[in-house]
């Protein structure tokens, strides 16, 4: 496929921008965070999907006004997540500080003296790589679970519109894991074996899962944001054949200051993932609630993606009957 005026903008964005900034000069981040009203212009339609994903997840809570501030809000965040990005493979343990701040950590220290590893769950909201930058630089042994790298090509094939590779594309793939590989961390991803996550928490590592990622072989309908929701029951049943720890995690940015990780309670398993799950997943709804902005753009990716696997993120969304494998016999 060819590169679009988009695969253009987004090389732009991760190759000769990044090379332009630094950490030690954060009035030159800040002075960027306004280009967010470009990324919302250009969204078009785009605003309208997040906004009904929006509105099926909080109903009447906000007024017509509040919704269209909401967007806006999402679309600042988020450029202010991805500029900072940008940061990865230039931070340090002397710059950390300045751009992400740990709220919590007793919990974390409380969980790692049980021995057992800790399973770090999190949304994807938020500033999530300056999450694990922040715990990288700070001396902390973490392993991201997480997919990596471009579609297989016959997905890329079978949905061009949202997949297709092109140059530029793969060259900003490049680029992005290159500046998350920079940080002293190991990637796991789904093709690594689940006694590798075993031994890791055997070892007493961070082990960090987004409890919404859409990959995984196993998933169950559950409530969540007031809509039925397709979650893996990976993290869960991990948790509860280790031992480990569960933390649940949110990240989010203030309009001044450092991004900002909350790091909730130690969650203890016992042996059923359904209730460990039941008992976490809560926790975040509560974070997503008050700061729903962080949390749109996730919506808008998931809806727009609803259509290419079995378990869409929320069953609303399903383009077709294939979701009904994972619902329970009535």
């Amino acid at each position: 496929m060819m590169s679009s005026p988009t695969d253009l903008a987004r090389w732009a964005f991760w190759v000769p921008m990044r090379s332009a900034i630094h950490p030690t000069r954060p009035t030159q981040i800040r002075a960027m965070n306004a280009g967010w009203r470009v990324q919302w212009a250009a969204a078009g339609k785009r605003r309208t999907q997040m906004e009904n994903e929006f509105r099926k997840c909080f109903g009447s809570r906000l007024t017509d006004k509040g919704y269209r501030t909401l967007i806006e809000h999402s679309y600042r965040s988020a450029w202010r997540t991805h500029l900072e990005e940008l940061l990865l493979g230039k931070l340090s343990e002397h710059t950390i500080d300045q751009w992400v701040q740990l709220n919590g950590m007793e919990h974390l220290n409380t969980a790692l003296d049980r021995g057992h590893g800790v399973i770090w769950v999190y949304p994807h909201a938020g500033p999530v790589m300056l999450m694990i930058a922040g715990l990288a630089h700070n001396g902390f042994q973490y392993s991201q679970y997480a997919a990596r790298g471009l579609a297989p090509p016959d997905i890329a094939q079978a949905h061009p519109e949202l997949l297709a590779h092109s140059p530029l594309r793969e060259a900003v793939r490049r680029v992005r894991e290159a500046n998350e590989n920079s940080l002293p961390v190991e990637y796991l991803t789904l093709e690594t074996p689940v006694r590798t996550l075993h031994r890791h928490l055997a070892d007493n590592r961070i082990v960090g899962l987004a409890f919404d990622g859409r990959i995984g072989s196993g998933w169950w309908p559950t409530p969540f944001l007031n809509r039925t929701a397709l979650l893996s029951s990976g993290p869960w049943k991990l948790a509860c054949s280790t031992g480990a720890t569960v933390l649940p995690v949110f990240c989010h940015s203030p309009h001044t200051g450092p991004a900002q990780v909350e790091i909730g309670a130690p969650i203890i398993p016992g042996k059923h993932w359904k209730e460990l799950a039941e008992r976490t997943i809560p926790v975040h709804e509560q974070w997503i609630r008050q700061h729903p902005e962080e949390y749109g753009v996730w919506l808008l990716h998931t809806r727009e993606r609803a259509g290419i696997d079995d378990h869409p993120l929320f069953i609303d969304n399903a383009q077709d009957d294939r979701y009904t494998r994972w619902m329970p016999d009535e």
